[in-house]
Order: C-alpha cells, then sequence, then structure tokens
C-alpha cells in the first residue's frame, strides 16, 4: 500500500509548552492565517519560509533590488535569534511552515502527539468503512 512515511510537524512543535521560544513567536505562529508566510532567500538556494512581518518585507524587497549574496546574509544575520530570544515583531524572522495557519493553540508536547494519534486513528477507521481495508 502507498502511503506517508514520515510527516514535518516543526511549525506545530514551535508552541509547545516545552519549547523554550519567546512567547511572540508562538503567538505569531497561533494567530498566522493561511497566507500568512512567504519564501526568502530562493536565490541563495537555501530558501527560508517565515511568517510575513517587517523583515520578511524587507528581505524581499533586497531580493527584489538584486542584493548580492554576501549583503543578503550580513542583512539576515541573526534574525532568527532576534525572533526565538527576543520576539522582536520588526527585526526578526519568525521561521515556520505554511501549515502555520492551522496551528491554533499552545499545548504540551505530550497532549500533541495523543492528538496527532487520535485523529490518525479515528481517519484510519473512517478508511476501512468506505475502503473495507484494514490497517494494522
Amino acid at each position: 500500500m502507498l502511503g506517508a512515511q514520515g510527516v514535518q510537524i516543526g511549525t506545530r512543535f514551535l508552541v509547545a509548552k516545552e519549547c523554550e521560544i519567546s512567547q511572540a513567536f508562538k503567538d505569531n505562529v497561533i494567530e498566522a492565517k493561511d497566507t500568512s508566510t512567504v519564501i526568502t532567500g530562493a536565490f541563495t538556494g537555501h530558501p527560508v519560509r517565515t511568517l510575513k512581518n517587517k523583515n520578511a518585507r524587507m528581505m524581499l524587497n533586497a531580493e527584489k533590488e538584486g542584493i548580492s549574496l554576501e549583503e543578503f546574509e550580513k542583512l539576515g544575520a541573526g534574525s532568527l535569534r532576534i525572533a526565538v530570544k527576543d520576539g522582536d515583531d520588526e527585526k526578526g524572522s519568525f521561521m515556520a511552515g505554511q501549515i502555520a495557519g492551522m496551528v491554533n493553540k499552545e499545548q504540551t508536547a505530550s497532549e500533541m502527539i495523543n492528538e496527532i494519534m487520535e485523529d490518525a486513528k479515528q481517519l484510519m477507521t473512517r478508511s476501512e468503512k468506505i475502503r473495507g481495508v484494514k490497517f494494522e
């Protein structure tokens, strides 16, 4: 049977109670909508998806203006730390995946995992009823 071999759920775990990032970072993820992220740095070969803010707009504008790789790296230096430690909405780079718009509450990591497992069980049960295929 074909199917997923794994998932990336880092953005969801950003808002785990155990995650030691600024509360502002967590709040920004929780408040995000489905259109709240952009990709910066694509021309570097190392693109980064971040929540839209003043820093992200500045990085996008610099790319459009044809900034050099060296200058671009200087421009972004330390911006993730500023988001993580200081929660600075203007200077920080709040890295998060597209799924940020679906993350809507802070929970413990255990609660997240239990919720994911329960959702998976419900989906498999529903699929079994529809397709007549038993998951083990």
